[in-house]
């Protein structure tokens, strides 16, 4: 296998394992389960389904303290992804644009903290309360 191509599966095997306990896990797995099933309903629905499984295997592995079993999850997905991608070299692409998709969404939620509310234009009936800093503009 390339070992670039080897290297992105690798890459999308941990990011997938970081995500499942972030807002960056449905787009993340949508995402993937396109890129997989490949415009196959069928096969996009499995895998689907397998990432459904994986997110609760990876919460059940978090909650134990489990960390064997979160290197396995990481393992299988890596696996399944060199597969995929020995036999769709040309999916590297997609799967790499996919992965800076991912980093970007990781990186605004770093920057920008755990909450983050915007309000734009509005008027309120009643009394709103908000942590954080206020910032009113005109």
């Amino acid at each position: 296998m390339d070992p670039e191509l080897a290297a992105l599966a690798s890459s999308a095997a941990t990011a997938l394992v970081t995500a499942w306990a972030t807002d960056a896990w449905t787009g993340l797995k949508q995402q993937l389960g396109r890129l997989i099933g490949r415009d196959d309903d069928h096969q996009t629905a499995t895998v689907a389904a397998d990432l459904v499984t994986t997110q609760t295997e990876l919460a059940a592995a978090d909650a134990t303290g489990d960390l064997d079993r979160l290197a396995q999850v990481e393992q299988a997905w890596r696996d399944r992804l060199r597969l995929f991608l020995s036999e769709n070299p040309a999916a590297g692409a997609e799967l790499q644009l996919i992965l800076d998709d991912f980093e970007r969404a990781r990186s605004y939620g770093a920057a920008r903290g755990r909450d983050h509310l915007e309000v734009h234009h509005n008027t309120f009936h009643g009394p709103v309360q908000l942590k954080g800093v206020q910032n009113n503009h005109g």
